[in-house]
């Protein structure tokens, strides 16, 4: 493939993780572009060890993190818009789905940055097991427990959110 066809092909999932991950457009619009410029430069070094898909959101990660270095931040910054609801036909149907979308990222952004990252690409973006493997530099193994224990520690903060919202408005009654 090339450059062109990485781009068309990868270049919405790519900007729908860093979106994930910094939670702004502009600046994730900025990172997809300093991302397919890296991997414009460094297309001839592609040895086709993973998919294109995992290679280019490996180098997506790494202009995170370069970001964050930059700009000293170090947690996660929650989607603000979630994806659209058309699969539900009643207007309170969809309300109720953006709420608990809201609820999953607010939840998410209490999470350590690796776990936000193993959640993201194995359960948002669908990765397998291997392919998180090789776009997180990590063993399977550690894929797999990470995973375990990222959304053990996800039901634990759900949960919390929703007690304290119950305590809430109880003492509000």
């Amino acid at each position: 493939m090339n450059w062109e066809e990485l781009y068309y092909e990868y270049s919405d999932r790519v900007y729908q993780f860093l979106m994930m991950m910094v939670g702004d457009e502009e600046i994730a619009e900025d990172l997809t572009h300093d991302t397919f410029l890296r991997v414009k430069n460094s297309l001839e070094k592609y040895r086709g060890d993973a998919s294109y898909y995992t290679w280019i959101i490996s180098i997506a990660r790494h202009i995170v993190y370069d970001h964050w270095r930059k700009k000293r931040i170090i947690r996660f910054i929650p989607l603000a818009a979630s994806k659209p609801v058309a699969d539900y036909h009643t207007p309170d149907e969809i309300l109720q789905k953006g709420e608990e979308i809201r609820e999953l990222y607010e939840a998410m952004k209490k999470l350590k940055t690796n776990y936000q990252e193993v959640i993201i690409l194995r359960k948002i973006q669908e990765l397998s097991i291997e392919e998180t493997s090789l776009a997180l530099g990590w063993s399977v193994s550690k894929v797999k427990s990470t995973l375990l224990r990222a959304l053990a520690a996800l039901k634990i903060e759900l949960v919390k959110r929703r007690e304290g919202g119950s305590a809430n408005e109880q003492t509000m009654a």
